[in-house]
């Protein structure tokens, strides 16, 4: 199967967890997927009969890149999903892909990742006594924002405005015979959506760290 007809039949099986895809060459596609689709993702690819390669786990400062690395007939095919700093975790495809279980164990040591169900957890590389809270190749948790930026960022993608409005300030704008707030502050909620979407668009709240759930940075 073609390059292409191989990616797009893995965008089409996966569905919305395929996120993204970089550009198709010459024997290799790379797909970038949501952590909860890897085995599903897996699974579909064992249908073409892959050869396993390897995981190449990569810190990206704020969580882990996790790389899976397939060849099929010849075509070397990566799947790309993150895991966050905060929690660390991925299910095991050691059960789908026995070939797995090292390059797994190679990853929950020296990055922390934990991958859950794996069926052998123990010892590959490090030497025994090794705090388990100290994985060697994995740095601190840091976001691409200076931290200087953090509290204005954060107001910024929440609120719209480059500073929080607090309640007292507001009233005291209302007794003066303004709104309150200020007509930068995007207080319509059709206009912030629209701030916060090409925010989302250019990438700014993943730099940030913005969490959208807890609407807040994400910390450590």
């Amino acid at each position: 199967m073609r390059e292409v007809e191989l990616l797009e039949h893995l965008q089409k099986s996966i569905g919305s967890g395929a996120v993204s895809s970089a550009p198709v060459q010459k024997r290799k596609i790379s797909l970038t997927i949501e952590p909860a689709v890897l085995r599903k993702a897996v699974e579909v690819l064992l249908k073409h009969q892959p050869r396993f390669v390897i995981i190449a786990a990569v810190d990206a400062g704020m969580d882990v890149d996790l790389l899976y690395h397939f060849d099929v007939k010849g075509v070397v095919v990566v799947l790309k999903t993150t895991v966050v700093k905060e929690a660390s975790e991925i299910n095991t495809i050691v059960d789908l892909v026995p070939a797995a279980e090292w390059a797994e164990k190679e990853a929950a040591e020296l990055f922390g990742v934990n991958f859950r169900a794996h069926p052998k957890p123990g010892r590959l590389l490090l030497p025994e006594g090794w705090p388990s809270d100290r994985p060697p190749l994995r740095g601190p948790f840091k976001r691409a924002l200076p931290e200087q930026f953090c509290p204005v960022a954060e107001s910024l993608v929440s609120t719209g405005v480059t500073g929080p409005m607090s309640p007292l300030m507001q009233r005291r704008r209302e007794e003066k015979g303004l709104p309150p707030s200020p007509p930068a502050s995007f207080s319509s909620d059709a206009s912030l959506r629209e701030v916060q979407e090409l925010m989302r668009r250019t990438g700014f709240d993943e730099k940030a760290g913005y969490d959208w759930e807890k609407k807040r940075l994400r910390h450590k």
